[in-house]
């Protein structure tokens, strides 16, 4: 069965619910080139709609973390969604676009939603080729931000965040 096949057997409609941006879990990972791409279209600067990604490693007198989650409200729900809408739909990240959909290599992952196991997915086309380009871009950014990661040496002390675009010391 072809990736798009398996798309549109999944029976995925979304039902406009917002239950995927919303409460405790919701960490949404974003690259550099995701942020920059919401900050011009919500007129905000990094440091407003992102922080680093909460799972810290503590190593050799260092703290460090790998990438970015988009911020939430006090209520757990992504800064973006308002009356269960987003208000930066045309702009959103590579994994808001694919949910309920990942790839773990060729293999298609379904996770639970609401709007799986109607008919068949209309826009499984399009899901096809947004998955896709996740993964890419998902693989791509681990490259890099593992260059970076072994290009930097961290002082004692001292907290950083790395991304595809080298170290940055904890600011936010």
């Amino acid at each position: 069965m072809t990736l798009e096949e398996e798309l549109r057997a999944a029976g995925f409609t979304c039902t406009g619910c917002g239950e995927c941006c919303s409460g405790k879990d919701n960490e949404v990972m974003v690259s550099p080139d995701e942020i920059d791409v919401l900050c011009e279209a919500a007129g905000l600067k990094p440091e407003e709609i992102v922080e680093p990604y909460p799972e810290w490693i503590h190593d050799f007198g260092a703290t460090y973390t790998f990438g970015w989650v988009l911020r939430r409200g006090e209520d757990g729900n992504c800064m973006f969604l308002r009356n269960k809408r987003c208000t930066v739909y045309e702009h959103r990240p590579h994994i808001c676009r694919t949910y309920p959909f990942m790839l773990d290599g060729d293999k298609l992952l379904i996770f639970e939603c609401p709007g799986c196991g109607g008919a068949d997915t209309p826009d499984s086309e399009q899901l096809e080729k947004d998955l896709l380009a996740r993964r890419e871009a998902e693989d791509k950014e681990f490259l890099l931000t593992k260059e970076q990661y072994q290009k930097h040496s961290m002082v004692l002390g001292s907290t950083i965040i790395f991304d595809s675009r080298g170290a940055h010391p904890h600011k936010y």
